[in-house]
């Protein structure tokens, strides 16, 4: 089990448990459009660079549907 911890400008306490695997994933693909996500305060500048380097990678992925090889991305950086 997982947990996702939101916090709101209210003082409300609730708990909820969500057991179908599908619907949780509903609910954290309409919290991720929604909301604004708190940042991990362990991660570095470079790690959160990283981090949407991935992402903006992966969409080009979705995008276009190229991939390369760990040896052509060698040779494309001379590596």
């Amino acid at each position: 089990m997982g947990q996702i911890i939101i916090e709101i400008p209210n003082k409300i306490n609730r708990r909820y448990r969500i057991e179908n695997a599908e619907f949780a994933a509903e609910v954290i693909a309409k919290l991720e459009t929604s909301a604004q996500r708190a940042k991990n305060p362990n991660l570095s500048t470079e790690d959160e660079a990283d981090i949407r380097a991935g992402k903006k990678a992966l969409a080009e992925f979705k995008k276009t549907g190229e991939s390369y090889t760990v040896d052509e991305m060698r040779r494309e950086l001379g590596v």
